[in-house]
Order: C-alpha cells, then structure tokens, then sequence
C-alpha cells in the first residue's frame, strides 16, 4: 500500500483496518510506502499502526512524492512473503479477501495473478456499481484489449513474477496496472479473477476529474502498444483504445453518466 498527502486519515485507518483487523486470514507483513511529506493526521494513524503491529509494519518513506509507478516498485524490495496483496490506501478489503485468493491459488498452480469483483461505494456509503471482471485466463487474454481485466487494488500476486523479472513501468506515471497486465500476459504469466466480491471501491466525487487528459493519453498509449505486441498491426482492435480515448475528451457530465450506469458493463460484455 501506498499513500500520500492528499489522502484523508480516516479512509486510511478503515482501509487499514481492513487489511489486518477485518481479515479471517492475516498477511504476515504490511509494506507501507508513504510517498513524500504527509501531513499530521496521516502520521499520527502511521504511528498508531506502528504501535499494533511492530515488525509486521514494513514502513519506507519517500523523501519526495514519487508517485504510485516509482513507490510500488520500490515496496517490491520490502516484500519477503511469497505472495503479495495490492491494496489502496482509500478502499476496502472484505474479511475473506486474503483468505478466499490464498486458497484459489494453492488450488491453481497455474494461476500466476488474481484479482475479484468490486462494489462501488461513495462517500455517502450509497453502493453503485457491482464490477465483475473476467474469471479464466483466456476471457482475460481477449478482455484486455478493451479494458484493465483486473481491479488493480483487489489483486493478489505471485512473488516470482517479480523475482523473475517484471516490474511496474516507471514510463507510466498512470495505468501502470495495465502495462503490468500486458507485460505479464506476453511473458507467459496466467490471469484469473475470483467471481465474488473481495473488495469496496471507493468513488470520490471527483474521480471523473481526476480523469484527465493526459491520463487519457497515457491509457491510450499503453493499450496501443499491448494491443500492437500481442496481435500485430493489422488488427480491428485498435478501435477499442481509439474510441476511448475520444470518450475520455468528452465532458464530465457525460463521463459522469457513462460510469454510473450499466452501459459500461454491457459495452465490455460485448
């Protein structure tokens, strides 16, 4: 897990709660990287955690912001157990998350990363969207030429995909979930996703904002080149990030109305 300054304390501490207290099946460490200057109220939840769990607690600070891309990479050094659980700092693990992901691996030995459905909740805790993302390795292969097959936050991990090689792309200061996808794929790595939901995704009100254009571009340029090395160039697949980067231009009203509704899911579905 990652955080930083913009980052409110009270998410925080429940997404952290989340990670220990609420699990049925406790990690055996927590490497948290806090990326740059935080303010009080974040150190002193940092410090609570500290106090509650000792060695458990891998802390490592950024002197300056580094962003998610760079941080994570960094927090892989820290990592000693053989798997290794994504979450954000704002969202929250359900009670068998660790449990449920732990299990389908030892049952899956070809299963390399996997991920879960999400509930979308806000600030009001109103629940919105249910996401569900491909449950085979093969319906992912083909997914991911429209759309991240995985929630990044609600992944687990196979360590040797990193000792042998993988990292995040620090070219990407944003989507680098994705570009980690694509690299996994074509290196011969195996994609799940559990049907239930292991995790609550928090929807900010301005997550459509946050949205911006060169986020837009950084996507657009990331599934171009996936799409470019797992299919080559002739390919009617380039259509997908074509058409959702002139979506992404669009205002956030309608944007807005897009994310809200069920249109996404059915479009993906296709």
């Amino acid at each position: 897990m990652s955080v930083y300054k913009s980052e409110k304390a009270e998410y925080f501490n429940r997404s952290l709660q989340s990670v220990w207290d609420d699990q049925t099946l406790k990690p055996n460490q927590v490497v948290l990287i806090v990326d740059g200057p935080v303010g009080d109220d974040l150190w002193e939840v940092i410090h609570a955690w500290e106090d509650r769990l000792g060695d458990i607690l891998c802390l490592v600070q950024n002197k300056e912001n580094l962003g998610l891309t760079k941080s994570l990479n960094k927090g892989l050094q820290y990592v000693t157990s053989k798997y290794i659980a994504r979450a954000d700092s704002d969202d929250i693990s359900l009670p068998l998350r660790f449990e449920r992901q732990l299990d389908y691996f030892e049952h899956h030995p070809d299963i390399d990363i996997l991920g879960g459905a999400i509930q979308e909740f806000n600030e009001n805790n109103e629940c919105l969207n249910i996401r569900h993302y491909p449950l085979t390795h093969e319906q992912a292969c083909k997914y991911i030429l429209k759309a991240s097959p995985l929630a990044h936050p609600s992944v687990m991990l196979r360590k040797k995909i990193f000792d042998e090689g993988l990292r995040y792309d620090e070219k990407y200061r944003t989507s680098q979930d994705v570009a980690l996808w694509y690299d996994a794929v074509l290196a011969g790595y195996h994609i799940a996703n559990l049907d239930e939901i292991i995790l609550l995704f928090r929807h900010s009100r301005d997550v459509y904002k946050r949205r911006g254009h060169a986020k837009a571009w950084n996507e657009f340029k990331i599934y171009m080149k996936g799409i470019y090395r797992m299919k080559g160039v002739f390919t009617w697949n380039y259509i997908y990030p074509i058409s959702r980067l002139a979506f992404r231009m669009m205002p956030d009203s309608i944007i807005k109305f897009f994310y809200q509704s069920n249109m996404r899911n059915r479009m993906l579905q296709d």
